[in-house]
């Protein structure tokens, strides 16, 4: 899931409500009602500095849940649909206080290619995964 930090603001200056209830947006129904089904979610924060773009690993929960806002609105943004953890439920998974940059060129083209909700492939997972081990000290882990 990618968070554009032009459109949606830095990701950390949500993270008090990341740390209470982790959640993600999209518009995207196949994508929302796969991550529901308890999958992991991995949130990167998109940030344009100058004519670059940047990826930052920003968080990773479990979802269970898939919400539409009540009246067949919109969410902040104008997404359909919100991911997140079941109400009264502890989500799993961890965040960063300080954003590991992602720096490995592969994984940085193959996020630049993609929308801002798609369903991961194993190695992109492992790589993801490989950076939060890496990045222990900084993570902040919830269960």
């Amino acid at each position: 899931m990618k968070h554009i930090a032009e459109e949606q603001g830095p990701l950390l200056a949500n993270l008090k409500t990341i740390r209470k209830t982790p959640h993600s947006y999209t518009s995207r129904e196949p994508e929302a009602s796969e991550a529901a089904a308890g999958g992991d979610v991995y949130v990167v924060e998109v940030r344009k500095e100058k004519a670059l773009r940047t990826y930052w690993l920003g968080y990773k929960y479990q979802a269970k849940e898939k919400y539409a806002p009540a009246g067949g609105g919109v969410w902040k943004g104008g997404f359909r649909f919100r991911n997140s953890c079941t109400p009264g439920d502890r989500a799993d998974g961890v965040y960063f206080e300080v954003l590991p940059q992602i720096t490995d060129s592969a994984l940085c083209e193959w996020l630049s290619t993609q929308t801002p909700m798609v369903v991961l492939p194993q190695p992109i997972v492992d790589q993801l995964e490989a950076m939060i081990d890496t990045h222990a000290e900084a993570a902040r882990y919830y269960a």
